[in-house]
């Protein structure tokens, strides 16, 4: 049962970062005192995850996961409070979902502070980059795929568009979404929260415009690198920002699609 609201509670504003991953995808919440398992719904919530897998906690070699994954391995995270954490000195946890892709979050917990009238909790202040799609591979596959829809050309584009979901913008977040899944939760009502929301499936024109879209961008970066490409000498710095000289980075890897270090 998720614990009750109290209006003289603490509210912890804590950020979470997700793991190698570039450009950084983070968001920062400011969250009442809740049981580990509540937090839980809470990120998934606040990233855009949709539930779909097993969860662990990792706090100095312990293993917090769903009260009916409890095995001898972990502990149940509905037992752990985010405050007895913070008041036991630990002001930083990992948490790990899909322990296949493992897609490891660290969470920081920044501030505590007085809960402010008037302001329903939880609530998400900013953040940045859209969470990557369920089943994506983990940070290698979601590197790979947004790699392929950068390359209009590339023969896997259409494929990896339609993996990648409905409406996906890898940099697009609205804190004001989250928020509006979350007007009506209430810590006093388990059954009230957290969501998991989704979208409303697109019909297949919008399909169509979003792919004719998301092509047209990709083909325009592409052309803007190669305009400038263009102007670069083969001795110059790559204008990629690897180091390397062009010649052996970008201009090498556009004809046969590896690097040559010497």
């Amino acid at each position: 049962m998720a614990p009750k609201s109290d209006p003289a509670a603490r509210i912890f504003r804590i950020k979470i970062t997700l793991g190698d991953v570039s450009p950084s995808v983070w968001r920062r919440v400011e969250i009442e005192d809740c049981s580990l398992e509540t937090l839980h719904g809470v990120l998934q919530d606040a990233m855009g995850w949709a539930n779909y897998h097993l969860y662990e906690f990792r706090i100095d070699g312990l293993a917090y996961t769903h009260p009916k994954a409890v095995d001898e391995d972990n502990r149940n995270a509905a037992d752990m409070t985010l405050g007895q954490l913070v008041d036991g000195k630990h002001t930083t946890l990992d948490y790990v979902y899909d322990l296949g892709d493992e897609w490891k979050h660290q969470i920081e917990v920044e501030s505590v502070a007085a809960r402010e009238a008037d302001v329903h909790y939880p609530r998400c202040i900013e953040g940045e980059q859209a969470c990557p799609p369920e089943d994506c591979g983990g940070p290698t596959g979601y590197a790979t795929m947004l790699k392929v829809l950068k390359d209009p050309n590339h023969e896997d584009f259409d494929d990896v568009f339609e993996r990648a979901g409905e409406k996906f913008n890898a940099e697009a977040f609205d804190p004001g979404r989250v928020n509006r899944i979350w007007a009506t939760w209430d810590f006093s009502d388990p059954k009230s929260g957290p969501s998991y929301d989704a979208d409303q499936e697109e019909t297949p024109r919008e399909a169509d415009e979003r792919r004719a879209k998301a092509k047209a961008k990709a083909k325009a970066e592409a052309d803007a690198k190669s305009a400038a490409q263009a102007h670069v000498g083969r001795n110059d710095p790559c204008p990629c920002g690897s180091g390397k000289k062009y010649k052996k980075c970008c201009f090498k890897k556009g004809k046969d699609g590896n690097f040559d270090d010497e």
